[in-house]
């Protein structure tokens, strides 16, 4: 889960978070990535397609967010 308070979004910093957390995922031999998150959630969808994730129509296993509707997935 990324959440950020309203002060402080709109710096890079979801940008820079995601992009150190996937790093970290390919150095420890992880090959995707994948997330679930709600259409509400524009700006979170925007940043997750800048960085290469696809939308994808079915769910990798049972992750128990039963409200995230969009799934997305990126190779590492």
């Amino acid at each position: 889960k990324m959440y950020f308070l309203p002060a402080i979004r709109g710096k890079g910093l979801a940008k820079k978070l995601a992009l150190m957390a996937m790093e970290q995922a390919r150095e420890m031999g992880f090959k995707r990535c994948y997330l679930e998150t709600t259409a509400f959630l524009k700006e979170a969808i925007g940043l997750y397609e800048h960085l290469g994730f696809q939308h994808i129509d079915y769910a990798l296993g049972c992750t128990g967010h039963v409200d995230c509707e969009v799934r997305m997935l990126r190779e590492l």
